[in-house]
């Protein structure tokens, strides 16, 4: 027993060593299921992933096949081949595409599947390498355009994976077809290669474009969802901060005699109590309807923020002093009156601080602090009305 223990164990390392090289010459375990990596999706989350993804690599896919077809028979016409080179050309370059849609839209991650299906197309290069006996100018397109579909659709990763394939492929197809290395290009060879080297990279910069303005639109759209707020839909307290905080910087390098900029805080009265008597989901759509007025009635450069709970901010920008009184009185007018269905405020009135920018402001906090003053003022006075901060507010001590 002990001594056929060795004997067995050098059979399993034989076997071991046998089962590695096979997998080094073998393609189609280039694209076996790799390790697990940390930033992996769940497997429930990737059920239905890629649908768009191969549909776009289809599209190059058939493009680049079908055209690819004439570069790869004319090196075939210069150094002839037997027919069922032919024929697994015509499949690869015709039904192929088609088949590799359907079996990644049939499976359950079309996204790996199709990453699989760009493995098997690099293998096949590999392979028309082979069988073309080496022909210079269309290996080096097929190599170069094979690795342009693999940089582009997973980077050096899937490259590497796709150049493996490639060499794999290559040295089987060379040993089993007994191939010679003849370089050389003829003329008609150079020139069916020719539409392959200009249409293929047209169609992949073309889908680059639109999938990155797709890439830019979506990253503007995460940028707004970053700046609002989500219940109003106007900005949220730290963007329009950030806002207060230009715009500050701004006044402080106006040139004389420009119009100025005021500060607007608002607050909806004995909110909490809708809350407490009706329940949250009125109280969210008098928020609402509060700031569809805002919206509504405030002019196109102004800049409205929802500052925390139910008190709002507006900078009114290029605006004269009459005109900047004007317009949020009419506010605190319009929201006293607002009983449609469209802009119900449920009986709230509003209370509101309004105050200029002053070239002795030091910090654009100071500016937020009178707007606070003047807004609690409002309220201490009984509510429902605006308050223009004046030197002498800052001598009154806020309401506890």
């Amino acid at each position: 027993m002990s001594s056929s223990s060795p004997k067995r164990r050098e059979k399993d390392g034989a076997r071991q060593r046998l089962h590695a090289l096979l997998d080094l010459i073998n393609p189609l375990a280039l694209y076996r299921a790799r390790p697990g990596r940390p930033d992996d999706l769940p497997p429930e989350e990737l059920i239905g992933k890629g649908v768009r993804f191969v549909n776009r690599i289809y599209m190059l896919r058939a493009i680049g096949l079908g055209v690819g077809f004439f570069c790869v028979a004319a090196a075939f016409v210069q150094n002839p081949v037997a027919w069922p080179l032919w024929v697994l050309l015509a499949f690869h370059g015709y039904l192929w595409p088609h088949l590799a849609r359907a079996w990644a839209l049939g499976s359950a991650v079309p996204y790996r599947t199709e990453r699989r299906n760009l493995v098997i197309d690099a293998a096949f290069g590999g392979f028309w390498i082979a069988a073309m006996d080496g022909n210079l100018v269309p290996s080096a397109v097929i190599i170069s355009l094979l690795s342009m579909d693999n940089i582009a659709a997973g980077g050096m990763r899937l490259f590497m994976r796709g150049l493996y394939a490639t060499l794999a492929a290559g040295l089987s197809g060379w040993f089993l077809l007994g191939a010679r290395f003849l370089p050389q290009s003829d003329i008609v060879t150079i020139v069916a290669c020719l539409p392959m080297m200009m249409l293929y990279p047209l169609a992949l910069g073309e889908s680059t474009y639109r999938m990155s303005k797709k890439l830019a639109e979506r990253s503007r759209q995460f940028e707004m969802v970053s700046q609002m707020d989500g219940l109003t839909h106007l900005f949220n307290r730290r963007y329009w901060e950030s806002l207060l905080i230009e715009e500050f910087a701004l006044r402080h390098q106006q040139r004389p005699g420009a119009k100025g900029a005021f500060l607007l805080l608002l607050d909806l009265d004995h909110f909490k109590s809708i809350n407490d008597t009706h329940g949250h989901l009125v109280g969210d759509e008098v928020l609402r309807n509060f700031s569809r007025l805002l919206r509504t009635r405030l002019r196109e450069d102004d800049l409205i923020g929802r500052y925390g709970g139910e008190e709002f901010v507006v900078i009114l920008r290029d605006i004269a002093h009459a005109d900047a009184l004007h317009l949020s009185q009419r506010l605190i007018d319009e929201a006293r009156i607002s009983t449609t269905e469209a802009d119900n405020l449920w009986g709230c009135t509003v209370s509101a601080g309004l105050v200029p920018f002053t070239p002795d402001m030091d910090a654009h906090f100071v500016w937020l602090q009178r707007a606070d003053h003047a807004m609690y003022c409002a309220k201490e006075n009984g509510r429902d009305r605006l308050v223009l901060w004046e030197a002498t507010l800052a001598r009154k001590p806020r309401p506890a």
